[in-house]
This record gives C-alpha cells, structure tokens and sequence, in this order.
C-alpha cells in the first residue's frame, strides 16, 4: 500500500491521528510509519484494487521498467513516460538533467532497451539526490524543504517496490533516514503543544546516508545485472540478497478491477429455473472461470481469471495493462509476461471478445483459428497465460459453464433475426441499408456477413482491409466474424478495439468502402446496430453484490460430491482454494462489518477442508464441507 493512498483513506475516515496536525512534518511521521513498513495493510476498505496514487516520476519509472522487460517493447509509451522524467529535469534543474535527456534520445534511437533502462535509473536517482540537496539548501525554510523531502520521497518511490524485496534489511534503514530527515526539519506543535526544534546534523547524517545508498547503486556505474531481469538491483549494498525474488506486479496505470455496476448474465439453465447446486459439472465451470489458480504464474500471483476479463461472461471494457493493452478492453495474449514461451514477437492487442452466446459464434479466437471451443479454452489456459495442463474434468467444465452464456433478450428482433415492428423508426430504415447490396463490397450486402437469421454471424473468415498483413499481398488479414447481439453493451469495436461507437464502425466501412451514405443514413444505420444490439437489463441494478457472489460459492462448492466421486483430487483442492481466496478478496464489500468474522471462519474452513484433502482425511474433508454450507446457510441473510 503506497503512502498517499493511506493519506487519502486516514483523512476519509475522519482518523484522530491523521487530524492532529498531519499537515505539519511531524504530525505525519506516524502516517509514513504505516506506509514504510506495512503496519496499515488493515486499511484494506474492498476488493477493488485502487490506483497507487504515485509522485509522475516514480509512476514513469515503473511503468517504463515493466514495457523494458516485454518482448516486443512498447517503445511509444516508453518515450512518453522519459518525456515526463525529462520534464522535471527541465523545470527543476535543466543544466544538470540535459546529458541523461540527450543518453536517453540517443539510447531511444537505437531501441536499445538494456542501455534505455540504465540511462533512466540513473537520471531519476540523480534527480532524487538532487531534491535532496535542494532540501538541505532550504533547511532554514522548514516548510520549503520539507516540500523537497517529498519529491524527493516521491522520485525514490521509482525504487521502492524492488528494494523492499531484495534488500529488506537496507530498505528498511533507508526508511529511518526519510523518517529522520522529516523529524530533524522540526515542528511547531499543534497549539504550543509538541514543538520539536530543527536540528540540521541530524537532517545531514540522514540526507548523506540516503544519498551515499543511491550513488552506490544507482549512480554514474549503475549497469544492469547481466541474465537479470532489468530492476533496481542494489549489487553493491552489502545486505543485498543475492537469491531474492522480484515481485510479480503490473505497472501504473493498470487497470484490472471488474466494472461496477455489473453486467447482467444470463445462464440458460438458470433462467430456465435450475439451481445451479444440481448442476455440478457447471458449478465446477463456474468455479474454474473465477479461478486464478488454474493458471501459472504470474496470474496466479497477480489475481486475474477468466471473470477479471470476461465480467460475468461479458467484456471488461475498463480493462489494460500498459506495455500489453492498445486500447482499454483489450490485450496482446501472445506476449511475454504472461507466457514467455508462447510468445510470438509482435505486438498485436485484441479486443476482449463478449462471451454472450458463446455456443453459436464458432470458430473461436478473433482470427478464427480455433473450430473447438474446448481446444481454444485449452490453448488460453496453457499457451496464453502459462498454465498447467488442464485436468479433463476441468476443461468438460467450463465448457459446459460457458454453453450456458446466453445473449440479452432483445424485445425488437424476431426469431428470424429481422426488427419487429416496434423497433423504433430509425432503426427499420437502417435495417434496409443493412440489407442493401453495395457494389464496392462485391454486390454484398452487411447482412451477407452478420446474417440475421444466425444469430448475426457466417461462421467465417473476412479480410475486410482492418487488418495491416505482414507484406503487400500477404494473406493473414482475415477475422472471424463477430455477432451484433448483444454488441451495444460491449464497446469498444473491431477486433483490436480501435473503433469506439457503432457510429465509428459505420463511418469506417462508409469511408473504406465508398458506400457514399449521406448523414440520416449514418444515423439510421447506427440505430439499426444499436437496436439489434440492444438488450433487456444489460446491468444489475445495484452496486452491491456480495450476496450473489456468495451464494456463487456455494454454487462451487456443490460440485464437491461430484468430484469425490470421480477421485478429482486436484480439482477438489482447487474449488477449496478458489472459494477461500474469493471470500477473502470480496471480504471488505460486507456492508455490516458486525459479520466480517463470519466470512473469515468461512474461509478458513476451506484452508481446513484443503489440509484435510491434502492429507487424506476424507472424513475431516466431508466434515469441512457440511460445515461450511451450514455456516453459510444460518447466515446467509446477514452476508451482503
């Protein structure tokens, strides 16, 4: 948890020891205290992962860090984050700055990423000890230079998530440093109460002690570690563990959280009125398309599923990782963060496909290269994002899971595909251009391709000029083509998510294909799309749902007997560890914190049920599992 996040969440819940004059150095040591050393990691208010509220620098830094490590490298979004560094360079000390500006322009040149990264981390750590002289120059201004000690604070953040992991026992000495550097500016009190005097050698001890730590690692010798990944490695300070881990995190900017409110699902069997609990090869499916755990790492490290991009079967148009998104809702899949060894070289994002409907849109994968969706579940588990082989049970699942996606009812399409006679009149005379034949599209028509009575779809392949090939008359620009259903709800469009609107796609073909549509036909084709693409309900309508995710994980759990039976050992010790890990994330949504010990003895009866299986309890494993259902069941009213 980074510090100005604490700050934002203290002073929001009205925290005394926030109010008792944190605006002054010393009424905020305590604050950093929490920050530095992890001590306010209760302070966890939800399962929303909220931005790190980091200083631009830092932000820069990290996210610069993480594109350098890809294969390919993002460099446009690399050079726009030096840019930002370069700029305070500029504003603060422009003589000093210019020769790592002009390494770095020079290093960009020659897409040379290991000499990019070594430029750049020694241009913020020289920009850092910068700030800190600049503090000492104004120690007579407490104010002033305390305003330094936080860029300064600030700019170090760019270190501070590596340092923490190898180099724990210098990380924590250097946070004694800020610390003393903070206390030695002095305070006035609050009130006349608390004054402390100003004591410069103290700020200096602690200022060189600082500084002495970044010139030795970081400063004018800093040179990656040759068969490292490229980090802050602090080689030459003497408590540096050689056979530390680096942790396994997304860069700023990211944004993984499913969007609130959430998207309407619609299962076949549930609307049809079966409870999941007596479908337990679905309820396993449910269960796995929640579960990070059925990935490597670092999915499993960082949290995401099947759901963090599908949000209940539909698009997460909020989701993306920069380096690995080009536009929001979207991701390069054959990238090498996720799976260095199927990673294909190029950067080519695609949009996340809604799920809606799933089981009358084959060939899967945005260029159709997949004719099972089973085959394609497979290939993303194990080739997409570094699973394990995926137990047969587990893939029969979510199939299954997944056969029951169903589109959103759409009260203006009849059965044959055409608009009813309500549909609105805008949306009728689009639905004859829809239909036109064009001469610049081979005397076809839209409709040729989204064929109405199919669900919208050919079940083929189209080069329809979208797509840059590999060369001049390459042949690899075909795409599947996608289903209008439900298509509203789904922004952004076009297999990479380039286009944003429906209006956009009907500008793009008019403009590709010459369809010379003048401005209403524009309009009437668009409310053509957008009612074809409508749909009953498409969101909840309340931003609270920890009471259907729970009864979710009941649903899970009901695939247990099924597992027992078929001796599914893993399986079985998956659904308990998937269940645990989502009732701990989805913990801090309890609306009555009275009953948060309720949902912390529900997830450790599944670490209990998953020793017991572990060990080969059977009986412990039956009793775990009686156990939580009759906790869930007595409490169900209050779990909301």
């Amino acid at each position: 948890m980074r510090l100005n996040s604490i700050f934002t969440r203290l002073k929001a819940s009205g925290n005394s020891a926030f109010r008792m004059g944190c605006s002054s150095p010393i009424g905020r040591i305590s604050v950093i205290l929490m920050a530095w050393f992890g001590w306010g990691q209760g302070l966890a208010v939800a399962h929303i992962i909220p931005q790190e509220n980091l200083h631009p620098v830092a932000e820069a830094y990290r996210r610069s860090t993480f594109i350098l490590n890809l294969n390919p490298v993002d460099w446009q979004t690399v050079e726009g984050d030096l840019e930002t560094i370069s700029d305070y360079w500029d504003k603060f000390a422009p003589e000093e700055g210019e020769p790592f500006n002009q390494q770095l322009k020079r290093d960009l040149e020659k897409a040379a990423k290991r000499e990019v990264f070594q430029t750049l981390t020694r241009s913020v750590s020289a920009l850092c000890r910068k700030y800190i002289r600049a503090a000492e120059e104004l120690f007579e201004s407490p104010q002033a230079a305390y305003q330094e000690v936080e860029n300064a604070r600030g700019v170090f953040d760019s270190f501070a998530e590596v340092l923490r992991a190898v180099d724990p026992e210098g990380y924590a000495h250097l946070g004694q440093n800020w610390l003393s550097m903070v206390d030695a500016l002095g305070s006035p009190g609050l009130l006349g109460v608390g004054v402390v005097e100003a004591n410069r050698d103290d700020f200096q001890s602690a200022a060189r002690n600082v500084v002495e730590y970044l010139s030795a690692n970081f400063g004018r010798n800093f040179v990656p570690p040759a068969g490292k990944k490229l980090a802050a490695w602090p080689v030459r300070s003497s408590t540096f563990n050689v056979t530390a881990r680096l942790p396994m995190k997304l860069p700023p900017g990211s944004n993984i959280n499913k969007q609130i409110p959430r998207p309407r699902q619609i299962l076949n069997m549930a609307s049809r009125g079966v409870d999941e609990t007596e479908t337990p090869l679905i309820a396993l499916g449910d269960m796995a398309f929640d579960s990070a755990f059925i990935y490597g790492n670092p999915m499993r490290s960082i949290g995401l599923s099947c759901n963090s991009c599908h949000n209940k079967s539909i698009t997460n148009p909020n989701f993306i990782i920069p380096g690995l998104s080009g536009n929001k809702g979207g991701m390069d899949v054959s990238n090498s963060f996720f799976a260095p060894h199927a990673n294909n070289g190029h950067f080519d994002p695609l949009d996340i496909p809604d799920l809606r409907g799933i089981r009358f849109t084959a060939p899967y994968g945005r260029n159709g290269r997949f004719a099972s969706l089973r085959e394609f579940t497979r290939n993303v588990i194990v080739n997409e994002f570094n699973g394990p082989e995926p137990d047969p049970v587990i893939l029969d699942g979510l199939v299954a899971y997944m056969n029951e996606f169903d589109f959103l009812p759409n009260m203006y399409l009849q059965k044959d595909g055409h608009l009813a006679e309500t549909a609105p009149p805008s949306a009728q005379r689009g639905e004859v251009i829809f239909n036109r034949p064009y001469s610049r599209m081979g005397g076809k028509s839209c409709a040729s391709c989204h064929i109405p009575s199919a669900n919208f779809v050919d079940h083929k392949r189209h080069d329809i000029g979208s797509v840059a090939g590999y060369g001049e008359n390459s042949r690899d620009r075909a795409m599947d083509t996608p289903t209008l259903l439900s298509t509203r709800w789904s922004p952004p469009y076009f297999h990479d998510g380039s286009l944003p609107t429906l209006r956009s796609v009907v500008e793009w073909f008019d403009r590709s294909y010459g369809l010379d549509l003048d401005e209403n036909e524009k309009e009437d084709l668009t409310a053509y799309l957008e009612t074809v693409g409508d749909g009953t309900d498409p969101y909840e309508d309340s931003p609270y749902y920890l009471d259907a995710e729970m009864e979710e994980f009941y649903f899970f759990l009901s695939a247990y007997e099924f597992l027992e039976e078929k001796n599914e050992q893993r399986s079985i010790e998956l659904t308990f560890e998937t269940i645990a890990s989502e009732i701990r994330n989805h913990k801090w949504e309890l609306r009555d914190s009275r009953y948060r010990p309720i949902l912390e003895k529900l997830a450790e009866i599944m670490d209990e049920a998953l020793a017991a299986n572990q060990a080969g309890k059977v009986g412990e494993v039956r009793t775990r599992v009686a156990a939580y259902r009759a906790l869930y069941t007595e409490n169900v009213e209050v779990l909301k």
